[in-house]
């Protein structure tokens, strides 16, 4: 668990969830990973690390991603996000890096 003040992660599980909604979209679509590297200008190993479910990618590149797939990344309250069919909801977690 997090120190109180401390940096907070995400439970690994959440994140690989992640990563595999975006590969699931990718493949619905008919996309390799380097054409969709390519829509999203990004390099391949972005979408890699992504789809790995890995925390060292950068919001940014994981924005482009998503836009890229038409998914988008949403924040609001947990109640109405998890009222959200199909929506993954991330928490932090006790999970390690």
């Amino acid at each position: 668990m997090s120190a109180p003040g401390g940096p907070r992660r995400r439970r690994k599980d959440d994140q690989t969830e992640v990563g595999q909604l975006v590969a699931d979209r990718r493949l619905a679509l008919n996309l390799t990973q380097a054409e969709l590297a390519d829509l999203a200008g990004v390099g391949v190993s972005s979408v890699r690390t992504l789809e790995s479910g890995a925390d060292t990618l950068t919001l940014a590149v994981a924005l482009a991603v998503l836009d890229a797939l038409g998914l988008v990344l949403a924040v609001g309250p947990r109640p109405t996000l998890d009222a959200v069919p199909d929506a993954v909801v991330l928490r932090p977690g006790t999970g390690t890096r």
